[in-house]
């Protein structure tokens, strides 16, 4: 007679059941170690452009928007210049020139924006977005525009009624200008040719010898620092009748900022050119996941219209900066007529971000060999 085997259903339900509540238990951790590993975002680095004019306002805007919609993340704020340093490692957010776009990307150090996460995209010029796109993907969005403008007095016939700078051949001492200076004297010579040539970013030509000579006759004072605030000095202490420089040398300005206009000039007897430098912010290729998402929002709010709009305007003074977007300009040039000048600078659909030329790119290439 065979013995019964008692309870072998129980014994292996019991099995069964001990296998069940392990797996149960096994997913339980390990969807409590994603949504931990989630929620345990506690810090974001980001490093503004070293060369906005006022680096601690901007940042502490953005970290005080930043405190009312994230709370629980706090910002720390890296330094990384896109010109000169290296992999901006351990920075979840960086602010970089276009000139240094594809030489970023070459380098695997920054990664394109999701589709859709750039908020009031409408609000953007459509160029300032097109200097920041490769293919079908964005590489950042842009926050500030800038370029070499011709700065001067209303009242001066010759040079408010210039168009081309050959227009004001035989009007030496004129002008205040820092072509002797090593860094800028490069754009100088980069203007001529684009100009001559009618690419906004050309390759290096040989032709813009003359056209330097003409400059540096114009050059009543050259400077030999990179510092266009020595530039607008000399011109507002009385010396000449306007000056080359970036649009936020002009909050150095004193005694003649009331009189003072801006526009744009071609640098050749041809027509100009119209070209800016853009910086915008990137998300880069070390944040991930939640992190990456956290990252976007930041780059919104770095780029936000308020904050850029306060931005332009520190203790009453305005402070001239080109913006890549519009609805700022509008409430700035209620406060200050220059901003109408600046919006007709921005906003020109002729408007072309300057980006290295794609045979000057390569692995090889630092960020500061494309500015020599």
């Amino acid at each position: 007679m065979e013995t019964p085997v008692i309870g072998t259903g129980s014994v292996g339900c019991a099995a069964t059941m001990k296998k069940c509540f392990a797996v149960v238990v096994l997913l339980i951790l390990v969807l409590c170690t994603v949504v931990y590993s989630e929620e345990c975002i506690d810090t974001l680095t980001y490093a503004v452009f070293p060369y906005v004019p006022d680096v601690e306002y901007y940042c502490e805007l953005i970290e005080s928007r930043w405190a009312e919609l994230e709370p629980n993340i706090n910002l720390v704020r890296a330094e990384w210049d896109c010109y000169h340093d290296g992999e901006p490692e351990g920075i979840d957010v960086i602010m970089f020139d276009a000139v240094t776009r594809d030489t970023l990307l070459s380098a695997g150090w920054i990664q394109p924006i999701r589709p859709g996460s750039l908020q009031e995209s409408e609000d953007f010029f459509p160029f300032a977005l097109e200097g920041f796109t490769v293919g079908d993907d964005l590489y950042g969005i842009p926050v500030f525009l800038c370029g070499n403008f011709l700065i001067y007095d209303q009242g001066c016939e010759a040079v408010a009624t210039a168009e081309h700078i050959t227009d004001l051949t035989d009007a030496s001492g004129i002008l205040v200008v820092n072509s002797e200076d090593p860094v800028n004297r490069p754009q100088y010579v980069s203007e001529v040719i684009a100009d001559e040539t009618g690419e906004a970013n050309p390759s290096a030509d040989d032709g813009a010898e003359d056209m330097m000579r003409l400059i540096d006759r114009l050059a009543i004072d050259a400077h030999k620092h990179d510092n266009d605030t020595q530039v607008a000095t000399a011109y507002d202490s009385g010396v000449g009748q306007g000056y080359i420089g970036f649009s936020e040398s002009m909050r150095f300005l004193k005694r003649r900022s009331d009189v003072t206009r801006i526009k744009s000039i071609s640098f050749s007897e041809q027509e100009n050119t119209l070209r800016v430098y853009a910086d915008a912010v990137a998300v880069t290729t070390g944040a991930k996941g939640q992190r990456y998402e956290k990252s976007l929002k930041l780059m919104n709010v770095m780029a936000e219209a308020d904050i850029l709009t306060a931005l332009s305007v520190r203790d009453g003074v305005p402070q001239y900066l080109l913006l890549a977007r519009r609805s700022p300009y509008q409430p700035l040039a209620d406060q200050f007529e220059i901003y109408n000048q600046l919006e007709c600078l921005a906003s020109n659909e002729e408007n072309h971000v300057i980006v290295p030329a794609v045979k000057d790119v390569g692995f090889g290439n630092s960020s500061a060999d494309l500015l020599n």
